[in-house]
């Protein structure tokens, strides 16, 4: 199915690495297996390297420096030992600065000089907000990395200079200060110590800070490889999740921190779940999963950030700026909380509020490549491109390795070189060269359109967005996916961000996702964009694709049909949190597609049950603020359960209308009753075919594709199927089977003929077009069938079909030669035109165009058709002489 043309509003999965599922935990290294088996090890060094490597017994635990040890590896923050005066100072310490005790780990460091305890003091003043002094306190750093000579003291020495990163400027040119960390940690694990896992876990962070999701997904897990206990690698695998829209997998790595650290809390385990839920725009769930590491780690900064952001998304600013002074009075000029404010505010695409937090973190942390890039990023999404290309800049110059950056810079340093076209409502810009053609077209188009959208017709928003809504019409899928995602490819081929919209232009050829009805699509898209406009951003994910399904004024397509059918029958229709997820994290590849097709359903029956207001005014309340299920309760006067309820019931009418839906007795029945005589045989298909008739009749009785049990007995004959008619004439599937019996369904896998319709089938044809109004089969073989024998036959089945076909121009352009020769110029040109918007680039859907604009006395439309096509096959004289002779025509 083509859904996926009419695209989300970029909520996607953007990360090319994310956890596999479900999470494992990796079978430890054979390297680690034999270094732990070496005879020559004693007792205690066993002991110790068991711990190391998180394999430890719990007998190996049988001293506070090796509880310690086992403590720091799997995130046990608050257990006895780390605060053990036995336990050796550097432990103690890093676990006070992890738990935001930031002033006594640095008492504690007071007289340790080693290379840890330096990158430890560093951090804790970083955390402090005291930036220049983590600066001085790592001067000279260079001297201590050259004399390191053990893996940890050079991963040790690396993780310092990642800190220097963050709060000073890089001292090698063109960010060399990444590519000597690289080196560094890359040197410890392979020329010092192979089973050095903090290496790998020290990489696997500096990769997923330059966005390099493939190779630090590798290095996390090989240090899990070497360590299946390390917090710190979890942790990165959970965040990765969270980046990736894998909530299920973040909600596995969480369950595995939080058993790691048992009996003590996981402050890992709870951001996880808090990044997870915001990003779900689940506020109240974030601050719930926040609460267990708020109450064990009062201080802890990151928590703390966390808990800032969650805020920001229940939109209470006073709240927020109260939290945001705490951690001022806490960490004075720290970068910390503004920066989770502003991405959380990004992520929920309330570019306003969060441009001014993300500002505030740039100029608290100028050093820092995260914050810049977030608002940089932010601002291309907002549309604000001449601001993206200073900041995008200075975010290239401050961390020239982050992929998303440097894609995003030279993306919006092309764009903001191309030619626009303008009209009341609408900015196009364009690449120069063929996609000039379509850019000049689409202002009328588009203006048509918007009023349509944004109008008070039937199911129309209501609502003028402010300003001129920018259009992107990219050249090609790469284009696109960067500029909506930063990233070389997504799933789609239009997306809107709120004021932007940008698509691919609907070319064929490699690196495009060939033609497409762009003005269907775009009119997809700027519902979103005034949905978005009209809630503040603010409105649950499957409302917003529900309305812009609504509004693209198209019929469902039977892929549709029988998907919800199957989901209906299957007890698998989505509740309220599942159909939001659908979207981001789809569990079956089915899964997106049923979020949309879904979401639209329960639109149609708000609007059929409640009324057009209804869903306009559910807007009103997302964009005060009120969540979904009290707007629900308010407006609909149910709860989400029981309009739920209610929608499965009213549902089932629709099925029905459609002639899909439960049937008795089914065809599985009588097939049954038919072979009744046969015990044995009747037996056998009484058990096997009971959970394959979704995957149609045909597959179902034969076991051919489509079935994944293949019943031992023969197909239904014509005849059987003629008889099982007399008694029920008006049953779908049974008509269904009777004409694939007796046709075929083309263009598709199936165990019946390809026979060429004929005039005698039409009644048949006719009936199943009555009796399931959704299927294009009928109307297939109907308009085959006419076009032969009786073209005007032929139209209302080619309307059929057109007014469902999305990515081919076929049936209009079909329509339109029907037409012309019926004397219907205006129908003519109206299905012409239709076929151009489809495929803008095909030369013979503009010729058909053109010429019935010259049948029809239009000159100068004409002209500007014959003018495309000398742009699009300059290397086709006959055009310029077309062009010349409309001319002068004109002229005369």
């Amino acid at each position: 199915m083509r859904r996926a043309c009419i695209a989300a509003a970029v909520w996607l999965s953007l990360a090319p690495w994310t956890p596999a599922q479900p999470v494992a935990v990796p079978d430890p290294s054979d390297s680690v297996l034999r270094a732990l088996g070496a005879p020559y090890l004693s007792d205690a060094e066993k002991k110790d390297l068991r711990v190391f490597h998180g394999l430890w017994r719990d007998s190996d635990l049988d001293t506070p420096q090796r509880r310690a040890t086992s403590a720091l590896i799997r995130g046990a923050l608050s257990d006895p030992s780390l605060t053990d005066p036995s336990v050796g100072v550097e432990d103690r310490a890093e676990a006070a600065a992890q738990r935001g005790e930031l002033a006594g780990a640095l008492a504690l460091l007071e007289h340790t000089g080693s290379i840890r305890a330096l990158r430890i003091r560093a951090e804790a003043l970083e955390g402090l907000g005291r930036a220049a002094d983590a600066a001085a306190a790592l001067e000279g750093i260079e001297k201590r990395v050259a004399g390191a000579r053990t893996a940890a003291d050079l991963t040790e020495s690396a993780r310092a200079l990642m800190v220097r990163a963050r709060v000073a400027p890089q001292r090698a040119a063109a960010g060399g200060d990444f590519q000597v960390i690289v080196s560094m940690l890359a040197r410890a694990r392979t020329d010092l110590d192979r089973l050095y896992w903090p290496a790998h876990v020290s990489e696997s962070a500096v990769l997923f800070s330059k966005d390099n999701r493939k190779e630090g997904g590798d290095a996390v897990m090989e240090a899990l490889r070497l360590n299946p206990r390390s917090a710190a690698a979890w942790r990165l695998m959970g965040d990765a999740a969270v980046d990736g829209f894998n909530f299920d997998a973040a909600e596995q790595v969480a369950r595995r921190l939080e058993s790691l650290a048992a009996p003590e809390v996981s402050a890992d385990a709870a951001m996880i779940l808090a990044r997870a839920r915001m990003r779900q725009n689940d506020p109240d769930g974030a601050l719930q999963a926040l609460a267990p590491a708020l109450a064990a780690y009062p201080a802890m900064r990151q928590v703390l950030a966390l808990r800032a952001g969650a805020v920001a998304l229940q939109y209470d600013q006073t709240a927020t700026d109260r939290l945001l002074a705490e951690f001022d009075a806490l960490s004075p000029g720290s970068p910390d909380a503004c920066f989770q404010v502003g991405r959380a505010l990004s992520e929920a695409r309330q570019y306003e509020m969060s441009e001014r937090y993300l500002d505030e973190a740039v100029k608290r942390a100028p050093h820092r490549s995260r914050p810049v890039t977030e608002l940089g990023l932010m601002l291309m999404q907002a549309g604000r491109d001449q601001r993206a290309l200073d900041v995008l800049t200075r975010a290239w110059e401050v961390d020239p390795f982050n992929t998303r950056a440097g894609n995003s810079l030279k993306l919006v340093r092309d764009l903001l070189t191309h030619p626009t076209v303008e009209s009341e409502h609408f900015i196009i810009r364009y690449t120069p060269g063929p996609d000039q053609v379509l850019a000049r077209e689409m202002p009328d188009l588009l203006e048509t359109m918007r009023r349509r959208v944004s109008g008070r017709g039937p199911g129309g928003i209501d609502h003028d967005v402010p300003g001129k809504t920018l259009i992107d019409l990219m050249p090609d899928h790469r284009a696109f996916a960067v500029r909506i995602a930063g990233i070389t490819a997504i799933h789609t081929m239009a997306a809107a961000t709120g004021p932007l919209i940008a698509m691919e232009s609907p070319r064929e050829g490699g690196g495009h996702t060939g033609p497409y009805d762009w003005l269907r699509v775009v009119r997809h898209e700027y519902t979103h964009t005034v949905t978005l406009s009209r809630t503040r951003n603010r409105i649950p994910h499957w409302f917003t694709e529900a309305a812009a399904v609504y509004l693209e004024d198209a019929p469902r397509d039977y892929a549709t049909c029988r998907l919800l059918d199957a989901a209906y029958q299957s007890g698998t229709l989505f509740d309220m949190s599942e159909i939001n997820l659908a979207f981001v994290r789809p569990k079956k590849p089915t899964d997106r597609s049923q979020a949309y097709a879904q979401g639209h359903w329960m639109y149609q029956y708000i609007v059929e049950r409640w009324g057009e207001r209804a869903p306009l005014d559910l807007m009103d309340l997302y964009a005060t603020g009120v969540r979904e299920a009290s707007a629900f309760q308010r407006v609909l006067g149910l709860s989400q359960d029981e309009f739920l309820a209610a929608f499965h019931g009213w549902a089932g009418g629709q099925l029905a209308s459609w002639g899909m839906g439960p049937r008795a007795p089914s065809i599985r029945a009588l097939l049954v009753r038919e072979l009744a005589a046969d015990e044995t045989k009747a037996a056998t298909l009484e058990v096997g075919l009971g959970s394959l008739l979704d995957t149609g009749a045909w597959a179902a009785l034969t076991g051919e594709p489509g079935g994944s049990w293949r019943p031992p007995v023969p197909a239904p004959t014509q005849a059987m199927v003629d008889r099982w008619l007399l008694a029920d004439p008006a049953n779908p599937d049974l008509l269904e089977l009777a004409v694939e019996l007796t046709v075929g369904r083309p263009s598709e896998p199936t165990a019946g003929s390809e026979t060429r319709p004929t005039q005698d089938m039409a009644p048949l044809l006719e009936r199943y077009a009555a009796a399931r109004p959704v299927d294009p089969l009928p109307h297939k073989l109907l308009a085959r069938l006419y076009l032969d024998t009786d073209p005007d036959r032929a139209v209302e089945h080619l309307e059929f079909l057109d007014a469902r076909e999305q990515s081919s121009p076929a049936y209009a352009a079909e329509l339109a030669r029907r037409y012309a020769a019926r004397g219907d110029l205006p129908r003519a040109i109206g299905k012409a035109r239709r076929a151009v918007i489809i495929s803008p680039f095909d030369a013979a859907s503009r010729e058909l165009l053109a010429g019935l604009l010259v049948q029809s006395g239009d000159l100068p439309g004409a002209e500007a058709q014959v003018q495309a096509l000398v742009v699009l096959e300059p290397g086709r004289p006959v055009h310029l002489q077309r062009l010349k002779a409309i001319r002068e025509r004109m002229g005369k």
